[in-house]
């Protein structure tokens, strides 16, 4: 079995990109599961219910979130029509049981779940590995082979450190939220495992962001309204190999295409 994972979709630029791309790799990866980050789809910041349907209709099986999961007020008024979004089981906000996904492939059963970091992450209620005991204590009757995070967190040494703490239970942890993809892919301990992603976004902007409005407001100081960048994307995702025997990932491979 083959997992798709796409890094943080920022913006339309990153829409477009995966909409354009996603088909192809599926068929040439051949994809049996495709998850994404779409806490930046809309505008750099949430999601909406338009953007939501879009990114299912170009072959996204499951949307995790972020820190912005509630950036745009809508989506208190249809979360609960998401049945395919996973929002952040300790975001301060959370008002929702959508924090976490069952999902059975040829016999493999994964429960899908999404956390926070806790560092310098402003939207974080409960800690973080907190969070995750209590989510296995939540859901350990329920037959799961493994767990599968989406850690959107910012350092590089706090997921790398709950890979090492959580490693009976979980057997994907992906790091999101830097829009930078890291060059750390492994499996450690039976965990397949990157420190971040990357981003589905502009390639020729901050992280996303226009680069002349993230100049003038960190360096010029100058009060501005963040401003999405435009232009061709990069695409970046991992490839994540299940062995159906051993119910367990045997290899992650980088995936990134630049325009």
């Amino acid at each position: 079995m083959r997992i798709l994972f796409i890094g943080d979709i920022v913006g339309k630029s990153g829409r477009d990109i995966v909409s354009s791309l996603l088909n192809s790799l599926q068929n040439e990866y051949q994809v049996d599961l495709t998850i994404a980050n779409g806490e930046n789809s809309a505008h750099g910041k949430g999601i909406t219910i338009k953007i939501y349907k879009q990114l299912l209709n170009a072959g996204i099986d499951y949307i995790t979130m972020g820190n912005h999961t509630y950036s745009k007020y809508e989506i208190n008024k249809y979360i609960d029509q998401m049945d395919k979004l996973v929002v952040p089981y300790n975001h301060a906000k959370r008002q929702t049981d959508n924090y976490y996904k069952i999902i059975e492939i040829n016999g493999v059963r994964i429960c899908l779940c999404n956390i926070l970091g806790n560092v310098l992450m402003n939207e974080t209620g409960e800690d973080m590995y907190e969070a995750f005991e209590n989510l296995i204590d939540k859901t350990r009757e329920l037959g799961i082979d493994f767990y599968f995070v989406d850690l959107h967190a910012e350092t590089t040494a706090e997921k790398r450190i709950f890979v090492e703490y959580f490693k009976e239970y979980a057997k994907i942890v992906l790091g999101t939220h830097t829009h930078v993809q890291t060059a750390d892919e492994d499996i450690i301990n039976g965990c397949a495992f990157i420190s971040d992603v990357g981003m589905c976004g502009a390639y020729e902007s901050i992280i996303g962001r226009d680069v002349s409005e993230s100049i003038r407001n960190n360096v010029d100081k100058e009060p501005t309204v963040y401003q999405i960048a435009e232009g061709p994307a990069i695409f970046c995702a991992v490839l994540i190999e299940i062995d159906e025997q051993k119910k367990a990932p045997v290899a992650i491979k980088r995936i990134q295409i630049r325009p």
